[in-house]
């Protein structure tokens, strides 16, 4: 079986060297990866085109931290200059050069964006903190962490970018701290971190080739486009939120024609575990568009008997049509605990919000739940 492979890859490679079109682009003879891998929304991320170190910062190929993170980017092939936007963030970036923008500053760079196996790669660290995003490296697993709290020694969903195909996400999960893969509940233990990271890369490369992964594979969800012409626009009806509910604060976030953008507000319940008691709290829900059919989720919990007791917490989603739902990932990020909440470590699941009331309604895991969020 061994043997076939071989000859299947040569002559795959024979194809690609006579034919004009690079339908897939080897990058390197021997895998030579500086990273066990990217964590970031839940997942750990790879690329066809690997991450690098370089003057002791991490390089990502642009679409990988664009895509991954919802920003919107432009390339500027005269100068030579990418602006990426999120959430009212500008930066901008010009290959080679020290000095990045954000929102019309400079601030100096020891690390450049420049070009390699024609395509953008830009430092990730200054990328992601230039947008607020908390990043972390671990020596001991080698890996990148993205967002509050890191945790290497879990077991997370592959995110593979190829270059001009669909991303996909694995159906299996790993754990980069034990060398383990687990598939369907089917644990397997590696000898290293590297045979287990060129198992995972030699999945990808063989669905990348032929379409058909050893271990299960599927698209990423999250990519998800929807239609123009699926897109609802509809007059929103008086807002059942009463007067006094509606905080306009610093994250409130006004309506647009995406059904989903705008200001949620429900009844909700924090879970005290320890003592086995619920308690009532506010829940205010600041939904924005990341594009491409991503919404991110600034949450912000007030405990009902106490108004200086609260915590922020943000997350991910995408639109799922067939179920008229938004799908949400657990919390990435939580912050601004005060009072009750100080020191809790608290989180917000995922899972699903399903449309009602003419769109101005998301009720938790099912319709008609006691939970739910009207807009306002």
């Amino acid at each position: 079986m061994k043997k076939t492979k071989r000859y299947f890859i040569l002559f795959l490679s024979l194809v690609m060297l006579l034919s004009t079109v690079n339908v897939f682009a080897v990058r390197h003879k021997e895998r030579d990866i500086a990273l066990n891998g990217i964590i970031v929304n839940d997942h750990i991320v790879y690329s066809d085109v690997y991450p690098y170190i370089k003057n002791s910062r991490t390089y990502v190929p642009i679409r990988f931290i664009a895509e991954e993170l919802g920003y919107d980017v432009k390339w500027d092939g005269a100068n030579k200059k990418v602006t990426m936007t999120s959430d009212g963030t500008k930066v901008e970036l010009t290959i080679g050069s020290n000095k990045m923008m954000v929102n019309g500053k400079a601030v100096l760079l020891d690390a450049p964006a420049e070009i390699r196996d024609d395509r953008t790669f830009v430092p990730l660290r200054a990328i992601a903190e230039a947008f607020g995003e908390k990043v972390d490296y671990s020596s001991d697993y080698r890996a990148v962490y993205i967002g509050d709290n890191p945790k290497y020694n879990a077991f997370y969903k592959v995110v593979y970018y190829y270059e001009k195909k669909e991303t996909v996400i694995s159906e299996y999960t790993i754990n980069i701290a034990t060398y383990k893969m687990d598939v369907n509940g089917n644990v397997t233990r590696f000898g290293s971190i590297k045979e287990l990271v060129n198992v995972v890369y030699d999945d990808f490369y063989d669905y990348g080739v032929s379409g058909v992964s050893k271990y299960g594979v599927t698209t990423y969800k999250t990519q998800y486009i929807q239609p123009k012409e699926e897109v609802k626009y509809v007059k929103a009806p008086k807002t059942n939120v009463a007067k006094e509910k509606q905080l306009k604060d610093e994250y409130y976030v006004v309506s647009t024609d995406d059904i989903l953008v705008g200001s949620w507000y429900g009844p909700g319940g924090y879970n005290d575990y320890d003592n086995g008691v619920t308690y009532p709290t506010d829940r205010y829900t600041y939904i924005t568009s990341l594009g491409n059919g991503r919404y991110k989720l600034t949450n912000r919990v007030i405990l009902g008997s106490d108004k200086n007791s609260e915590y922020f917490t943000e997350q991910y989603g995408y639109y799922d049509k067939n179920k008229n739902a938004l799908v949400v990932e657990k919390s990435h990020s939580t912050y601004g605990e005060k009072g009750y909440f100080e020191g809790m470590n608290s989180e917000s699941l995922a899972g699903e919000y399903y449309l009602e009331n003419s769109y101005t309604k998301l009720s938790w895991k099912k319709v008609g739940s006691s939970y739910y969020m009207d807009k306002y």
